[in-house]
């Protein structure tokens, strides 16, 4: 399976693949984001915890995950250097 989904979504995605796990979290992100419905989600990914659902209900921590990541930008690294 993980074989697969990384095939497919290199394919997709311009060369750039995906784990099952990625792409199912990516997923119930989403679906939490646009429909806001956790009883949804626990059917769509087969919870039985709202508890466990509730992992996707916050994608403002995992926007703020990804900024992290990012490399500084050019401005942010001067205005270090000026002061």
């Amino acid at each position: 399976m993980k074989g697969l989904v990384k095939k497919y979504t290199k394919e997709f995605k311009a060369n750039k693949s995906m784990s099952p796990h990625k792409l199912r979290h990516t997923y119930g992100t989403n679906l939490m984001e646009q429909t806001g419905d956790i009883h949804l989600l626990m059917t769509q990914l087969g919870h039985t915890s709202t508890t466990t659902a509730a992992l996707y209900t916050n994608p403002e921590q995992e926007e703020a995950k990804k900024a992290a990541k990012q490399p500084e930008s050019e401005e942010l690294i001067i205005l270090k250097r000026i002061k």
